[in-house]
């Protein structure tokens, strides 16, 4: 790893640690107080480059990549802002590669009480217990009961804290039933986000047609609705283009033509144009 990208990272724990604490970055990250005690004061020699790229994926640090204003960056900002002061509760569902998860990691980092949790298919109840108790920054420790009655008493003594949880769809229902514990306890104290693909849309709405437990509760908190996203635009591609050094009209009009609507394509497309200007 060149210094360039140590330094992208180094700069985001600054920050991070800044915002909160050494000590709840470090466990976010999934390393020793120490190593991050290291980076803040420059002190990188004894800091092998395995230990830098665990700290990048485990605090999602984005590297060697310029974040541009899309329409559905600037909409899905403004909604989770709202969200967060009023205390609402949205479901988002929409395709995959349209931003979601770069807007909720992005805002997770800049803005104060706001957990994010990425799901995975794997996760068992007390796996998705352990990651939320990890998002807060506290090492998991006890029973699936007892850390639950931890995050609990964590988010009540926020100012104004969000939730969010992306990829809900990926949740066992066992795991995703403890939403409407979380709602009912947090209610009026805590705003929520929930986001998936279309499929997250379709699978509540049956279970609540079908009545299956936590289905119909879940549903009716979300307003019975999921907020939808703009497909992406020429302008959006254009303003990625712009923000990671191309600029070439024909070469945005490409990109914007083979991305079939996923930002992950726009990216490939412009770091193999900057491969190949290199070669």
């Amino acid at each position: 790893m060149n210094a360039t990208m140590k330094r992208e990272i180094a700069n985001e724990v600054i920050a991070l640690a800044k915002a909160t604490s050494q000590n709840k970055v470090a466990t976010k990250a999934g390393v020793s107080s120490a190593t991050i005690s290291q980076i803040r004061n420059d002190k990188w020699e004894l800091i092998a480059d395995e230990m830098w790229r665990r700290i990048k994926s485990n605090l999602n640090i984005a590297t060697g990549w310029n974040i541009a204003l899309t329409s559905n960056l600037k909409g899905i900002t403004s909604l989770l802002s709202s969200a967060k002061q009023r205390k609402l509760s949205v479901g988002i569902a929409y395709n995959a590669g349209a931003g979601k998860s770069l807007s909720y990691k992005r805002f997770a980092r800049t803005i104060e009480n706001v957990i994010y949790i990425e799901c995975r298919n794997y996760w068992s109840k007390k796996s998705y217990v352990k990651h939320l108790i990890k998002a807060c920054g506290f090492k998991p420790f006890g029973t699936t009961e007892e850390m639950i009655e931890t995050f609990l008493e964590h988010m009540k003594t926020l100012n104004d804290p969000l939730l969010i949880i992306d990829q809900f769809d990926k949740l066992k229902d066992p795991s995703m039933d403890l939403f409407m514990d979380f709602y009912n306890e947090l209610e009026g104290a805590c705003g929520f986000i929930v986001s998936g693909v279309p499929a997250l849309e379709k699978r509540v709405v049956r279970g609540a047609q079908r009545d299956r437990i936590g289905y119909r509760e879940l549903y009716s908190r979300i307003g019975r609705k999921f907020v939808k996203l703009d497909a992406i635009k020429l302008d959006d591609v254009k303003n990625i283009c712009n923000a990671n050094g191309v600029a070439d009209k024909d070469e945005i009009k490409y990109i914007f033509n083979n991305s079939e609507g996923d930002i992950r394509r726009v990216r490939k497309d412009i770091e193999r144009i900057h491969l190949l200007k290199t070669a």
